[in-house]
């Protein structure tokens, strides 16, 4: 996949920008921070490398939100063609992987508006649920946990936008609060309501299922 992002173009700064606060020590010390900034400085190597560090986890978070497996590589790769392409616009102020989350974030967003997409029922990954027993369930077990999949995967489906995203960053990309304001471009008071009234909704949906 790397090779894909390899031909992109350098972004203009916008007129105007605003003075940007200076990085943390912890923010200059992440790697996928560091390789960023080499790729601003038109660092080709340092790019394809931030790819193949989080081309997956973008992949599978980008899968999560729009409830299909099969478009998340383009979308991955058109959110890697948009962080490269603004390499210079990225700010030290906050980890890389949390910039690259909010682009991930508007571009499955962008793809669920788009007329043709039809919501289809998915099985969500098999580590969305943990189950204690490592041995291998019974075919009658195994049928209630595909069953209990399918169910909180559409339970997460109907949460309002920000109340899934919210959630889905917070409970399998175990992103902090502060990063889940910055991608989505609020507070962290309002992450705590967004992921309060998730979990209530699900409470709701799922009870008498887990």
């Amino acid at each position: 996949m790397a090779g894909t992002f390899n031909r992109h173009r350098r972004a203009s700064r916008p007129a105007g920008t605003a003075p940007q606060p200076p990085p943390s020590p912890a923010v200059l010390a992440d790697f996928d921070t560091q390789l960023m900034l080499q790729a601003r400085q038109g660092n080709r190597e340092a790019g394809s490398a931030l790819i193949r560090r989080n081309a997956d986890r973008i992949a599978r978070y980008v899968a999560r939100l729009v409830g299909d497996h099969r478009p998340a590589e383009d979308l991955t790769q058109d959110v890697f063609l948009q962080a490269l392409a603004h390499a210079d616009q990225y700010q030290p102020t906050a980890k890389v992987v949390t910039w690259l989350y909010r682009i991930a974030t508007n571009t499955a967003l962008n793809y669920l508006k788009q007329a043709h997409v039809r919501r289809r029922a998915h099985t969500p990954p098999d580590h969305s649920l943990q189950v204690a027993d490592s041995s291998a369930p019974a075919p009658d077990q195994q049928m209630s946990l595909d069953e209990l999949r399918r169910q909180v995967s559409q339970a997460l489906d109907g949460l309002p936008v920000n109340q899934r995203i919210a959630l889905t960053l917070f409970q399998f990309e175990e992103c902090s609060y502060e990063q889940i304001a910055a991608v989505l471009d609020v507070s962290v008071e309002a992450v705590r309501s967004l992921l309060m009234r998730a979990r209530t909704t699900l409470r709701r949906k799922l009870r008498g299922l887990v």
